[in-house]
């Protein structure tokens, strides 16, 4: 069949165009051929999640030979479903950190290899027998950084096969933008037990198009702090008799901190107006049990909340949240959850590793606490919630979990208290407020706090504004 005969097909053109949708930019001329001739090829294509921007006859024939895997998650009534959510774990062992970081480099890496810059990707070991003028890829893992005088930075980068010094131009990425334990793509050419970058290549998230069809509103806000004596009850009362008013909002996202929890951090008891946890989730149902009816809540835990520590967080353990048991539409979720609403994946993360992302780059490092979305954009860029191991607590667990491995239509985040809107390669960018006021603490931190600030979007479009409900009457 030739191109022009199988575009008549309306089946196969439509195909052909939610490809194109996807980002793909260029098929090169055997690679089309070889399209037209094997429909299963098409199909694959159709409904991967992540394509490269170029399709050659090389990256088709290695998708005959791995084709990505795509699960349906079980739909639940009203278009909802948990889309992923971190629900077992085991014991911490030596062997949990092994098993931690080879999920996390073979995920990441699987990623990458999509990338057309590194469809002939070797391994590290290889690079030594190719020295010379030919430019080679190879993807790994950073294990350390190291600034020289001269502007360039020395990376040490790891694979299955083993590891390497690569040197970095500054001219190549901005001072910060690499980070410790993040797995990246790299060509340049190799020396003696040394590798010359040329260009780095990050796991990138494909462009995103939003799907569009009739859909209701959604509220997003996070960082309730029930029970912090900063705890704005106005702001609340207003957020409430909104919801009552805007009967076409139905859905409501709560990107953690519930209440402000107890030993958080030190002399945390000095603003406490309840001291206790119990008294805590007492105080934060009777708030959520005046929600109208009808209202689906989602919500999940943040570092403030009675949980573990590390995340992935669970969610809430039962004991705990017992007084939310019969809180009607309420649904509790793991911290970060991918949660599908009527076709939208909505990606909840509290947020906490946006303190470790933002000092470590440099550039957004003034800004990012003014404009949360910076800090989101580079998680995306990375593929990664938490990439930077040991600064922001991870627990070790036999899969990462924290690696974005499905990209969302939305990344909906909390912790820092500051609105953000914005968008990055079609991800509609989400940092809502808090309904706390300004802490001795959070100024310590960096924190530019916007109290009672928090986001509406319309799901049939993506788009989103803000609202202050501060200063409603």
């Amino acid at each position: 069949m030739d191109l022009t005969t199988f575009m008549q097909d309306s089946e196969h053109k439509q195909k052909v165009e939610r490809i194109f949708s996807k980002g793909v930019r260029m098929i090169y001329q055997d690679a089309l051929k070889s399209l037209v001739s094997d429909i299963e090829l098409i199909d694959l294509l159709a409904t991967m999640e992540t394509v490269p921007e170029e399709i050659t006859t090389e990256f088709l024939q290695c998708l005959k030979k791995q084709p990505e895997i795509i699960e349906a998650a079980p739909k639940l009534p009203g278009g909802m479903s948990p889309l992923k959510e971190y629900n077992e774990w085991e014991p911490v062992t030596p062997k949990s950190f092994l098993s931690f970081f080879l999920s996390r480099y073979k995920t990441v890496s699987q990623i990458l290899w999509r990338r057309p810059q590194l469809k002939n990707a070797v391994s590290i070991a290889q690079t030594s027998r190719i020295r010379g003028r030919e430019e080679l890829a190879i993807i790994g893992m950073v294990r350390d950084i190291h600034d020289t005088h001269n502007n360039k930075r020395i990376l040490t980068v790891e694979d299955l096969s083993g590891s390497t010094r690569v040197i970095v131009p500054s001219t190549l990425v901005e001072k910060g933008e690499i980070v410790t334990d993040e797995v990246i793509g790299i060509r340049g050419q190799a020396g003696r037990d040394i590798f010359f970058a040329n260009s780095v290549i990050f796991p990138e998230i494909p462009q995103v198009q939003w799907p569009s069809a009739e859909r209701p509103r959604a509220l997003f806000v996070s960082d309730l702090h029930v029970g912090s004596k900063k705890f704005i009850e106005p702001v609340w009362d207003n957020v409430v008799s909104w919801l009552k008013e805007h009967k076409d909002v139905k859905y409501l996202f709560v990107a953690g901190d519930l209440v402000d929890g107890v030993g958080v951090y030190q002399n945390q008891n000095k603003s406490l107006e309840i001291e206790t946890i119990e008294g805590q989730m007492e105080s934060l149902a009777k708030y959520l049990k005046q929600l109208r009816s009808g209202l689906k809540i989602f919500v999940i835990s943040g570092n403030h909340d009675p949980n573990r520590d590390s995340e992935p967080q669970p969610a809430l353990p039962a004991e705990i949240a017992k007084p939310l048991k019969n809180i009607c539409d309420l649904e509790i979720h793991s911290n970060p959850s991918w949660i599908d609403v009527e076709g939208i994946t909505v990606l909840m993360y509290h947020g906490t590793s946006l303190d470790s992302i933002i000092d470590a780059i440099e550039p957004i490092r003034n800004k990012a606490y003014h404009d949360p979305c910076l800090g989101q954009m580079h998680l995306l860029k990375k593929r990664h919630l938490s990439p930077i191991f040991g600064r922001n607590k991870v627990f070790p667990d036999k899969e990462d979990f924290m690696v974005i491995n499905k990209v969302p239509h939305v990344l909906h985040t909390g912790h820092v208290h500051k609105i953000g809107i914005g968008k990055y390669r079609g991800v509609r960018l989400l940092s809502s407020g808090t309904f706390q006021d300004t802490t001795d603490f959070q100024e310590k931190l960096g924190h530019e706090p916007s109290p009672g600030h928090f986001i509406v979007m319309e799901l049939s479009n993506g788009v989103a504004k803000p609202i202050d409900f501060s200063r409603l009457q």
